[in-house]
């Protein structure tokens, strides 16, 4: 196997025009992999620590290229191990997990075009040990978010998306589809009611004066245009209780709300009743564990109760949340905990656990489709990136595209 020659780090501008910083792995073979960093609005406290871009790329350029040149790439555990010794923090706080996570994925994707293999095929193997063929791919349902709130926009909603979910059954081409085509529709009705149509950092719309019900009542009204609700295409939030969870109360501003943790369960049951909704994300606040218990009790058989900031892909603290009954699925971004190899990690104990897996991008994205790729390789059920628009969006759509075509 080829070995690692120079490893560079520039900074890029990611979609929402900040700072971050690209990797790129260069073999002695002429393979390249490079791997920009994206980054979250929506963060929760244990999450893998960035450290300032100029900072990331120069551990990069430096550090940790002296340490790497020479290393076999395709040795996935041997990289990750070696990076997390290097920064020597919990939190991979030294070097910044932007600097790690740009160095892993860009290691694996260098050693995949080494192999002459696609990367989901070299992640599949790494992720399984089989290498997986072209009739034996399963594909992610996507899960769109078409209108923003919450720290991705600029209106009074609390909740961060709204989502539409292409029944479970739909071929990924004709579930993308319906995104785009409820995307559109959406649109219409939200300018014939002379609201804005501008979108928030996700690619959703982000019209002003929006309760959560009316937010929901678009929703429904977009899908029923030609789909049916219910039938062949459903509803999810993600609610990031977190980003309005203030000093033991969760603060539904544009209702006037201050809620305990068994008063806002009781308003989602009431709220969620009425729709058809089968996803709800982080309902509760990361810390509020007490919450997560008593909701997923209550409402495990109604709804797919899924885990973001209370996981943080973090494979110490999924392993103490899959003993307790508090999630049926977990979010998966790369970047929350840094590497390849405890990516997989968290997976694989999501899978003992009999947990769906969402893969995930993050609000600053970039055109990369690495998440579309390891969604393939790990039998992903869902990927979330976004609405059917954005460049940076689309890019992860059309790269699951590609796969499924066999382009």
């Amino acid at each position: 196997m080829a070995k690692i020659d120079n490893i560079r780090c520039q900074k890029i501008l990611d979609s929402r025009g900040n700072w971050t910083i690209e990797t790129k792995v260069i073999l002695d073979d002429g393979s390249v992999g490079v791997q920009p960093v994206p980054s979250g609005a929506s963060v929760g406290e244990n999450e893998a620590v960035y450290v300032d871009v100029d900072k990331a790329s120069d551990f990069v350029s430096t550090t940790i290229n002296d340490v790497l040149v020479g290393k076999n790439p395709a040795d996935q555990k041997l990289i990750d191990e070696t990076l997390i010794k290097i920064d020597g923090t919990s939190n991979k706080g030294r070097i910044g997990a932007n600097s790690i996570v740009s160095v892993s994925l860009a290691c694996a994707r260098a050693a995949a075009q080494s192999s002459g293999v696609e990367l989901y095929q070299y992640l599949s193997f790494i992720f399984s040990g089989k290498q997986k063929l072209s009739g034996e791919l399963k594909f992610p349902t996507p899960i769109f978010n078409i209108i923003n709130g919450g720290e991705h926009a600029k209106n009074r909603l609390s909740f961060q998306e709204f989502m539409v979910i292409p029944a479970l059954n739909i071929p990924y081409n004709k579930a993308l589809q319906m995104g785009s085509v409820i995307y559109k529709d959406l649109k219409n009705l939200l300018l014939d009611e002379d609201f804005e149509t501008g979108v928030g950092d996700e690619g959703g719309f982000e019209p002003r004066e929006l309760s959560a019900r009316t937010a929901l009542d678009f929703l429904e009204k977009a899908a029923s245009v030609q789909y049916d609700p219910g039938n062949d295409v459903f509803f999810g939030l993600d609610i990031a209780a977190g980003s309005f969870y203030r000093n033991g109360k969760y603060l539904i501003s544009e209702e006037n709300l201050s809620l305990s943790s068994d008063e806002v369960i009781d308003y989602y049951e009431k709220l969620f009743s009425d729709y058809k909704i089968i996803y709800l994300e982080d309902p509760m606040f990361e810390r509020d564990e007490f919450g997560w218990t008593k909701f997923f009790k209550r409402n495990s058989k109604k709804y797919m109760i899924v885990a973001d900031d209370l996981v943080v892909t973090n494979p110490k603290i999924l392993e103490r949340i899959s003993k307790e009954k508090m999630v049926s699925a977990v979010i998966v971004k790369p970047n929350q905990i840094g590497t390849l190899t405890e990516t997989f990690e968290f997976i694989k104990i999501a899978r003992k656990a009999k947990m769906d897996v969402v893969i995930s991008h993050r609000s600053g994205d970039n055109p990369d489709s690495f998440i579309s790729d390891l969604a393939v390789a790990v039998d992903a059920e869902f990927i979330k990136s976004g609405a059917p628009a954005r460049g940076e969006r689309v890019a992860k759509y059309n790269r699951l595209l590609e796969i499924f075509y066999g382009f």
